[in-house]
């Protein structure tokens, strides 16, 4: 559910449609916020700016090795098509690891992709690379803004929700980009930037429950917006 939650389920649809204290948690796990036990299983109501609405289920399955680690596969379906995420739990937060949507597996090794990362604390940051809705890669700059947050969804109230926000400015011309800090990139061309914001809340022994993704390109009255919103609706524990 990375991308940031759903991005690759509600990339057709949105282009069809066109789609609790203020604490440090330093000894809390990124697995608190972001379960990854086998059938845990999350369903989201989502809106996109286009008109689309529906359901996404997000479903944990049973770990496995991949790359050396142990993964835990997370399968989305409700979307054009199903796909399957890896996370991968490394002590330092929970990685995003590989992602199948069904034509291979497709490494995310050198995203430096994040869920979480510790210290569970506001100002915790990280560099990363993102991804728009048609795939187009990014640099990323993601971090904690709040430990305290109160969410309220379809599913229930939920206080003591993690906030965090990603953002980045990606070419309209498609490319690949190197890990953050590397020495090549994306080659920006000013009047194609596509300037993204995300947001996500993860609830304590929940998970996520909330994101939002908007996509900006150009500016002035004649800049184009796509965005969609989700929104717990029923966990299964």
């Amino acid at each position: 559910m990375k991308s940031r939650f759903a991005i690759a389920a509600l990339a057709g649809l949105a282009c069809a449609a066109l789609a609790a204290s203020g604490c440090t948690r330093a000894r809390t796990g990124g697995k608190h916020y972001f379960p990854l036990k086998a059938g845990m299983a999350w369903t989201f109501r989502f809106r996109g700016s286009g008109g689309a609405t529906g359901e996404l289920t997000t479903t944990n399955l049973a770990p496995r090795k991949l790359y050396g680690l142990t993964v835990f596969p997370q399968q989305t379906s409700g979307g054009e098509k199903t796909y399957t995420e890896f996370y991968a739990d490394e002590g330092s937060g929970i990685r995003h690891a590989a992602i199948d949507e069904g034509e291979g597996l497709q490494s995310r090794m050198s995203d430096h992709s994040y869920v979480i990362k510790l210290p569970i604390s506001v100002g915790t940051s990280w560099r990363e690379i993102g991804r728009t809705f048609d795939g187009t890669v990014y640099d990323a700059t993601t971090s904690i803004e709040s430990v305290s947050d109160k969410v309220s969804v379809p599913a229930g109230t939920f206080s003591g929700c993690v906030r965090i926000r990603s953002t980045g400015v990606a070419s309209a011309v498609r490319g690949a980009a190197s890990a953050p800090g590397g020495a090549a990139g994306l080659s920006l061309v000013a009047s194609n930037q596509i300037s993204v914001e995300e947001y996500y809340w993860l609830a304590p022994g929940v998970g996520p429950v909330k994101a939002t993704h908007q996509e900006i390109q150009g500016e002035g009255p004649m800049a184009q917006s796509i965005s969609f919103t989700l929104e717990l609706e029923h966990l299964k524990q």
